[in-house]
């Protein structure tokens, strides 16, 4: 299928290690975004509405050193925060369903979102049993040509994350949840380095194999990585030549009446969001982050250029 396997190089994984300076680094974020909060209370600032999506991606339970990207959530904190989104009144919708309510300017009260990206056997083995249990519908991202592969190649072998599905589980999921499938790409490689003619491929082939494998229509997309600069806004019209009527990113926020359906905003979840993170990230507390992560990214860009361009006077 002419796969290749993204790389820190591509704009794909980048390596980290789980040390001081990492829980140091998480927990500064706690701190500003608890600080936020405060600053919210006492100045008693309503944000307008806005629709929540979240992103899981490995239903399996791993220590952080295996997972210091934080995609892996435990069946148990899984659970936790689906019981607590359906006792708490959220109101559960498709991302087709959220882009048009978006699109229309009429954002329900406590709309959310669950998706997963990547197709994880554990989706099928340990998510399925809780959004059936509590009557949850969900969006699946389907990187469609690494279905039925021994594993990802962006995820080491022997750390414990569960396997591609195969087409017949993923096919069992489908028929045993209320399940919106979605295109993830058939390579997962970020679509904004491939040329258009790759880009293409990656839209129009991912698309027409999941119809015909499941029977069913596929409109919604998720940017394969998803960060700051990966969906420039010159992919839009063709995300929708090629049928699709939202596309979301992994950029942490909201999404507002008059968010572009073609960048959805998305929470991430992963270990280390227990239920009071887990919570302020709903609240927006977390939207901070990210934007903080892409003016530092910018900041050292420049500083490096100044530094070449210094190195070739």
């Amino acid at each position: 299928m002419g796969r290749v396997a993204p790389t820190a190089t591509s704009g794909g994984i980048t390596a980290r290690s789980v040390g001081p300076l990492y829980w140091a680094g998480l927990w500064m974020i706690d701190l500003v975004s608890l600080g936020w909060l405060a600053l919210r209370s006492i100045l008693r600032f309503h944000a307008s509405p806005d629709i929540r999506i979240l992103v899981y991606h490995d239903i399996a339970d791993l220590p952080p050193s295996d997972d210091p990207l934080r995609i892996s959530t435990s069946p148990g904190l899984f659970e936790q925060q689906i019981r607590f989104l359906r006792d708490q009144g959220y109101r559960f919708l498709s991302v087709e369903e959220a882009a048009a309510c978006i699109a229309d300017g009429k954002i329900p009260k406590r709309g959310i979102v669950v998706t997963f990206d990547d197709a994880h056997a554990s989706i099928l083995t340990a998510a399925a049993l809780v959004l059936k249990r509590y009557a949850v519908p969900a969006t699946l991202f389907v990187p469609v040509g690494w279905i039925g592969e021994a594993r990802f190649p962006w995820i080491r072998p022997g750390n414990g994350f569960s396997r591609p599905m195969t087409w017949d589980e993923l096919g069992r999921l489908a028929g045993e949840v209320n399940l919106e499938i979605g295109s993830h790409t058939m390579t997962h490689q970020p679509l904004h380095i491939l040329s258009r003619a790759e880009q293409e491929s990656e839209l129009d082939r991912s698309r027409r194999v999941l119809e015909e494998r499941l029977g069913r229509p596929v409109r919604v997309f998720a940017y394969p990585f998803g960060g700051w600069d990966t969906f420039p806004r010159d992919l839009y019209p063709l995300l929708q030549a090629h049928g699709y009527v939202a596309a979301c990113t992994n950029v942490m926020g909201a999404n507002h009446a008059g968010t572009h359906r073609m960048a959805l905003r998305r929470i991430r979840v992963g270990w280390c969001d227990s239920l009071w993170r887990f919570r302020l990230k709903l609240a927006g507390d977390y939207d901070w982050s990210d934007r903080a992560r892409r003016i530092l990214a910018s900041l050292r860009s420049r500083d490096q250029v100044g530094v070449e361009s210094l190195g070739n006077t």
